[in-house]
């Protein structure tokens, strides 16, 4: 069928009281309705990820796993992912960026359930309805590779280093097919024994700040945009330290903001009140020992005390 302002010129079929049917009358009757509801979706419906076709895969890993989804393309041809799938990401010693895409496959592409006919034929009687899922490099040029927004929907991106997911998989890259009405939130933590804490400190007008910070990571929630965070920290707030062979315990707790926020991630930082009585600081640099952020960190033993981060974000 010819295609004039990607509107298809369509002949609507019709049959008779003992017409001879054709292999190619029934399949222009597929055709018309198919060219009608590609019609239909791309004239009523954004292209992108109607609903499913989650991506998870963490820092490390060498594998993605894909969940079952809709997706429209801006041809407003389906892509349906029925079954599950663990995907090997490319073998590349990187650093490299790699989209995990979802495409149309032409009949040419599928391997269809045959049959055979009369007199030595045979044909194809069914293919299966699946989509192309590859990995596209985004500044690949080649015809056979190149990526093309909208013909390829985004499932997620992902970063590879060592044949290895160099961190979490990113869902920021992800086009929905229908946008909210409302704003989208999301909220997670951080897991116990995972969650690095490091020094922070700053010096603004000659006062110093000091702190410690941790990086957490969102891309479990898919948010398209930066969203607005909030984040609170769980666990013990009294530590025993040494200092001079002598064990006493120390308080650390302070005031929480949130610095560089993504779509994917943001710092947390904890700012350490600094008070004075006299010459005396009320908590002083030397209580962020480095066994004291080894035990922040949970990286000891595995059952010592450890600090995890609560968030919610909220997009739209």
């Amino acid at each position: 069928m010819s295609v004039n302002n990607d509107i298809p010129e369509l002949e609507r079929p019709a049959f008779f009281d003992g017409q001879r049917l054709t292999a190619a009358d029934l399949t222009a009757v597929q055709s018309y309705h198919r060219e009608l509801r590609w019609l239909h979706n791309r004239s009523l419906h954004n292209w992108g990820i109607a609903f499913g076709l989650a991506v998870t895969g963490l820092r490390g890993e060498r594998t993605v796993r894909l969940q079952p989804g809709y997706a429209l393309d801006c041809k407003g041809r389906d892509l349906i992912q029925s079954e599950p799938l663990t995907i090997p990401i490319p073998p590349e010693a990187g650093p490299i960026s790699y989209y995990l895409t979802a495409s149309y496959a032409e009949d040419a592409d599928l391997t269809p359930e045959t049959r055979n006919g009369t007199c030595g034929s045979s044909g194809a009687v069914r293919r299966p309805e699946e989509p192309i899922i590859r990995w596209q490099n985004p500044d690949d040029t080649s015809s056979d590779g190149r990526f093309t927004q909208g013909i390829d929907v985004v499932l997620a991106s992902i970063q590879v280093q060592n044949c290895q997911l160099l961190a979490d998989i990113s869902g920021s890259e992800r086009r929905d097919a229908v946008p909210a009405q409302q704003p989208y939130v999301a909220s997670g933590q951080t897991k116990a024994g995972k969650t690095q804490w490091r020094l922070w400190q700053t010096n603004e007008n000659g006062e110093l700040s000091l702190g410690i910070i941790t990086t957490v990571t969102t891309t479990e929630a898919s948010f398209r945009t930066t969203p607005r965070y909030q984040a609170h920290v769980l666990g013990p707030r009294v530590f025993t330290v040494e200092q001079n062979n002598e064990p006493f315990q120390v308080v650390l707790d302070g005031y929480t903001q949130v610095l560089q926020p993504s779509a994917g991630s943001f710092d947390l930082v904890m700012t350490l009140p600094q008070g004075r009585i006299g010459d005396q600081f009320l908590n002083p640099p030397f209580i962020l020992t480095d066994e004291l952020l080894d035990r922040l960190s949970n990286k000891s033993e595995p059952d010592d005390l450890g600090w995890t981060v609560v968030w919610m974000g909220v997009e739209g």
